[in-house]
């Protein structure tokens, strides 16, 4: 005798929630290792994390729509779903810490601006793009420094 179709969507919805939470304790790991290189300024590990990040992301999308897909063949809400809970907390915290590493990626781009700034001797707070993404081009020298 086979078991009820209920049973197997459960069986199935359960094992993509699985997945779903392995992969999103993966991302939460590789949003911490992408602020321990920005904290060390680390641009290889950084360039590794970030990189681990997206894959992780893509393959959550993937799994997530399998969760709806099969959420809606058996006609039940799988987010209101207690085995869903602790995975819907993780990606809070995920974004969370994404905000904040974005928030210091955003505040070190700000003082490179401000360093070509001083460096072109433009006023800080230039931009050195125009309003099209081109690069602005001053052609003027100035000496640096003197031996």
């Amino acid at each position: 005798m086979s078991r009820p179709l209920g049973q197997d969507f459960d069986t199935a919805l359960a094992a993509v929630m699985g997945e779903l939470a392995g992969e999103v304790d993966a991302l939460h790991a590789s949003l911490i290792d992408e602020r321990m290189a920005l904290d060390q300024g680390d641009t290889v590990a950084l360039e590794t994390a970030g990189r681990a990040k997206g894959n992780l992301l893509d393959r959550i999308e993937k799994l997530d729509v399998e969760r709806r897909q099969l959420s809606e063949a058996a006609g039940i809400d799988s987010l209101g779903d207690p085995r869903w809970a602790p995975a819907v907390e993780r990606l809070r915290e995920c974004r969370n810490i994404n905000e904040v590493n974005g928030r210091i990626v955003g505040q070190r781009m700000s003082h490179v601006r401000q360093a070509l700034a001083v460096l072109t001797g433009e006023t800080p707070g230039g931009s050195t793009y125009g309003p099209n993404g081109v690069a602005k081009v001053k052609l003027r020298s100035a000496t640096l420094a003197q031996v």
